[in-house]
């Protein structure tokens, strides 16, 4: 290379970060964003003679398009459903040159023809590694069906997850085993199927399935993503399904995941406190769990071919998965496991998929499917016990779950993709979404109060057991989500730009929410002096000897009840813009931007989050550096907003009652009712949640900012042979703002001194209010309790709050092995790390499910110390998978994950929490005799949780001899390494260490085998 070209190129590597970094706002990435494609669909380019016809077709399903090349020699056929495509090069009418090439989801696929006046050739590369994608920058990985099934993962959108970079698993108390993607909190995804929207719309907890056999390709966004995809500061996983085809084909599976084999989960005990008081269970067993067992089935199925040859197709599959398990469900100390300690719980989901599509013309079709996912949970409860590990007694109450904690629904859309000219084409979709949440109880008591007693907190001799067989709250009658998604783009190429733009708009009714069973909880507490005032969260109890009874010795109960049942509504839409510019043959530049709305309405209809929009800016650089798509250097920067789920409208903006009153008692009968009760305390309601509707016009800050955070990436791939591929790529995130609650009145008091205001709202200030923490912020309030509104302008000083902070800073490096000479295999390695105040939307540390309105910012106290390591900090991943082909009958598989344990905080009272709301157990201060003794430990500093270590294994035989044939058996976790995944932080008990700091919360799953026999058939 001459000292010219390569100045020249060094400059240019120049530009291209100058203009990725200059662009003002920061967004990550990884190898795959979707650059003027449509978000379930890839591409064809490439270069031939100006005005050169090329005309393309796969003949599986019938689509034919054709382009033209413009005045550079460049075509480009967008929107193109996944498979494989002939693309001819015409020459006369005739054709000259042929290649065959796979389009895969997202990305473009470059078709290359021999220079003018070459030979006819066909070359035939399906199934090889493709030249690097020169059109891609984004942040991720895809996966298709092929190896999907040769891979050892669970069979499920969240175990495909787990395989790409810079993913982890959230915590387990969180519902839909939800992921982390760079950092960010579970809730902050976006999830598609064919381009549809299925994140869960009332908690953002993960997504609505289809049967695993009838996914085509998974694609999974960390970072960098385009324009056309949004609602999300962590990731997009986006699923597309199998079509017809111009041949019949069915086939079927069984799967079994025998008892038999699978190892025993190791028990939880409690920790070695130290204290005295907690003699009875330090290092004792706290949850029996080597007797349970899990014996899991599925059947599955499918027939998809022409109703009409190159017309008309159809792909119909259902899947059934049978999990039986029984299990100790009461902990060792537990009051009623001789009624309740046994579960026998049978899980039945049910899914299924029929798609249609339609080829009206070679440039019209439609597509409509039909996705079902239905999980039922049936439990049946009896008596456990603990002394003989026996079984006791029959079954005493029953529960039917129907979808409850879980993401399923009934889902119907239609899709439209016309190319109306060579350069416009459209995409058009609509559908609808419908969940439904119901529970049905047998044996359920409706008027005993649950019964919470440890072992250090009962009076000895006192009978403390537990009458209520049902300890979750109980879901509304008929709670259910409904999901009305539209949605459509427009792409025109115009000479070297291609320009889309789009709009989609998504409305969500929901009905939900749950109350607590049998009327409320008695919780049973001591305290060791009895003669002084106990904080707890949202007020104090007086003196329990001030009481009498057994308050003299320092015993009380609580009275806990909770109900949110409600409706709530929400609507969010996006507009975007995005210029694809060719600035020179080697170097493409891609600027857009994203223009996203929320909005969130409670009951009556009324607006209580209105966020007008926010303008997310999105930029991309590309540059083949040698021309030859062997080399690409990239950069991505951008902004990213997300929207809060339908949930808050229950909970936070309802009618909710969440109160606890104080109580010290004389004796308890034979159920464990508190008697001989004298009342210490009113009910006291941290949020002054009482029942009373909240204010519509006073429950969120005026003109606040959405979620956001902004993103920056660049990086490099290579090829390094035809046999290999290589790259690395620097991330860094960094969260521009965020919304959660601010639930201390001292601001709106301070405020009405300060300007002198008269108030005569006994309510003003005291509930919580939605806000932009970090931020000044105004809020409506009624100052009389008659309408008679102020604007309340609070700084970022007067509301005493530091600013949000959360980064996410990685380093990745990968090294793949494409599909040739019969394997495949990849290696992933990151760096990252996760830092800052907040962890998003929800709070890992204590499983603080309420999106938006956690503890975390309730107050400025709960800050102190709160900066440091974040929950979903995993400083170094391994992941590793590859499959073997060993002859035409065998072929081996594995999949390796080497990760860093999570990082372990400490959350206690606070010794000096003056005037606040003193929260118990929400702030960084632990470790002391007595609470009023707790020290500050910042967030992250007690070290970090095991590392998490497992491999997992198959092989698969498909004997010659019996065509459509295949056994296959994995084993997951085969050296049965059962790594501790969370523990409770919590540091204190009313004004004592708690017997249950820093115990066991769950493992991973231990080894387990999984046998597959399936036949598949083409007519």
């Amino acid at each position: 290379m001459s000292k010219k070209n390569s100045v020249f190129k060094k400059t240019l590597v120049a530009h291209a970060l100058t203009v990725a970094f200059g662009f003002g706002v920061v967004a990550v990435s990884l190898p795959t964003v979707v650059l003027a494609q449509s978000n379930a669909a890839g591409s064809i380019f490439g270069k031939a003679a100006p005005g050169a016809t090329i005309q393309i077709l796969n003949s599986d399903n019938g689509v034919r398009r054709s382009a033209t090349a413009d005045t550079t020699g460049r075509f480009q056929i967008t929107a193109l459903p996944i498979g494989t495509y002939k693309v001819d090069l015409m020459s006369g009418g005739s054709v000259s040159q042929s290649t065959t090439v796979d389009v895969v989801l997202g990305q473009g696929t470059e078709a290359v023809f021999a220079a003018a006046g070459g030979t006819v050739q066909v070359v035939q590369i399906s199934g090889a590694r493709k030249a690097i994608d020169i059109s891609s920058t984004n942040n991720g990985a895809s996966f298709t069906a092929r190896q999907l099934e040769n891979l050892p993962v669970a069979k499920s959108v969240e175990a495909i997850v787990q395989l790409a970079p810079n993913t982890t698993r959230g915590d387990t108390r969180f519902a839909g085993n939800g992921a982390s993607f760079g950092g960010g909190a579970v809730t902050e995804n976006s999830y598609y199927i064919n381009g549809f929207p299925v994140t869960n719309p009332l908690t953002g907890f993960g997504s609505s399935q289809l049967p695993y056999g009838a996914i085509a390709e998974a694609q999974v966004l960390t970072g960098g993503f385009g324009s056309e995809f949004g609602r999300s500061i962590g990731g997009v996983v986006n699923v597309i399904t199998k079509s017809g085809k111009n041949r019949w084909e069915a086939g079927a599976a069984v799967t079994w995941s025998p008892d038999s084999l699978r190892s025993d989960p190791k028990d939880i005990y409690y920790s070695k406190t130290g204290r005295t008081y907690n003699a009875a269970t330090d290092g004792t067993l706290y949850l029996r769990r080597n007797q349970n067992t899990a014996d899991s089935k599925q059947l599955s199925g499918y027939v998809s071919g022409p109703i009409i040859q190159d017309k008309l197709f159809m792909m119909v599959a259902a899947e059934q998965t049978k999990t039986d398990q029984g299990f100790v469900n009461g902990t060792r100390t537990a009051t009623s496991n001789a009624v309740n300690g046994w579960n026998d719980q049978k899980t039945t989901v049910n899914r299924y998929l029929a798609k249609f599509d339609w080829n009206i013309a070679d440039e019209h079709r439609l597509e409509f499917m039909a996705i079902g996912d239905a999980p039922v949970v049936n439990i049946k409860r009896s008596g456990y016990d603990y002394a003989t590990g026996a079984r006791v007694g029959t079954v005493t109450s029953e529960q039917t779950n129907r979808n409850i904690n879980d993401n399923g629904n009934q889902l119907n859309a239609l899709k439209y993709v016309g190319e109306l000219t060579q350069d416009l084409t459209l995409t058009a979709m609509y559908g609808q979404a419908k969940s439904k949440h119901e529970t049905t109880l047998v044996g359920y008591n409706a008027t005993a109060m649950g019964v919470v007693a440890d072992v250090a907190n009962r009076v000895p001799g006192l009978s403390y057991t537990n009458p209520q067989s049902f300890t979750a709250n109980v879901p509304g009658v008929g709670s259910n989500d409904l999901v009305k998604s539209a949605r459509i783009d427009l792409e025109y190429k115009l000479n070297q730009h291609t320009i889309r733009t789009g709009f989609d708009k998504s409305k969500t009714d929901s009905l939900g929410g749950a109350t607590t069973p049998g009327g409320g909880t008695w919780t049973y507490l001591k305290t060791d002096n009895p003669n002084i005032a106990i904080p707890v969260t949202g007020g104090s109890v007086p003196a329990t000897a001030s009481g009498g009874g057994y308050g003299a010795q320092g015993y009380y109960v609580s009275k806990g009840y909770y109900s949110d049942v409600t409706e709530s509504h929400g609507e969010q839409s996006a507009f975007y813009l995005e210029d694809k510019y060719q600035v020179t043959k080697n170097l493409m530049v891609v600027g857009g931007i994203r223009y996203e709305a929320f909005l969130n309405k409670n009951k009556l209809g009324q607006k209580f989050l209105d966020q007008p929009g926010e303008i997310n800016p999105r930029l991309a650089v590309s540059w083949d550096v040698n021309g030859d798509a062997s080399l690409k250097v990239f950069g991505t920067a951008g902004r990213y907003s997300v929207p809060i789920p339908t949930n808050i409208g229950l909970r936070a903006a309802g009618a909710t009652y969440n109160a606890v009153q104080y109580y010290t008692y004389t004796g308890t009968d034979a159920n464990g009712q508190p008697q001989g009760l004298k009342q210490l305390t009113a009910p006291i309601s941290a949020n002054n949640e009482y029942g009373q509707p909240k204010d519509a016009k006073s429950f969120a800050a005026k003109d606040m900012k959405p979620t956001y955070q902004d993103e920056i990436t660049f990086g490099f791939e290579k090829q390094l042979a035809p046999e290999w591929n290589s790259g690395a790529r620097m991330t860094y995130r960094t969260l521009k703002s965020t919304i959660d609650d601010i639930c201390d009145h001292r601001p709106f008091d301070a405020w009405a001194a300060r300007t002198k205001t008269t108030i005569t709202n006994e309510n003003f200030g005291a509930d919580c209010y939605l806000f932009n923490p970090g931020k000044a912020n105004t809020f409506i309030q009624d100052i009389s309790g008659k309408g008679d509104y102020r604007s309340v302008a609070l700084s970022e000083a007067d509301l005493g709050f530091t600013k949000a902070i959360r980064t996410y800073t990685a380093l990745d490096l990968f090294l793949e092995h494409p599909f040739r000479n019969g394997w495949y295999g990849k290696v992933n390695y990151t760096w990252s790390r996760s830092y800052g105040n907040t962890e998003g939307q929800v709070r890992s540390d204590n499983g603080q499910a309420d999106v938006s309105v956690t503890a975390a910012w309730d107050y400025p106290e709960v800050q102190r110390g709160a900066e440091g390591l974040l929950p979903n900090d995993r400083t170094h991943q391994i992941k590793a998978f590859g499959f073997y082909q060993l002859n035409n009958e065998w072929s081996v598989g594995g999949n390796l994950l080497l990760a860093s344990g999570r990082p372990r905080s400490c959350l206690g009272n606070d010794p000096n929490p003056g005037n606040s709301p003193n929260y118990s157990n929400q702030a960084f201060f632990c470790f002391g005799e007595t609470s009023a003794q707790n020290q500050l430990v910042p967030r992250g500093k007690i070290g970090n949780l095991p590392f998490d270590k497992r491999l997992d294994l198959n092989v698969t035989y498909k004997p010659t001899f019996l065509g459509g044939i295949a056994f296959k058996a994995d084993i997951f976790n085969i050296f049965n390494a059962q790594t501790l995944q969370n523990v409770v932080e919590a540091y204190n008990s009313s004004t004592r260490m708690s017997a249950n700091y820093e115990r066991p919360l769950s493992y991973t799953a231990g080894r387990s085998v999984r046998f597959t026999a399936e036949y598949n058939h083409k007519f």
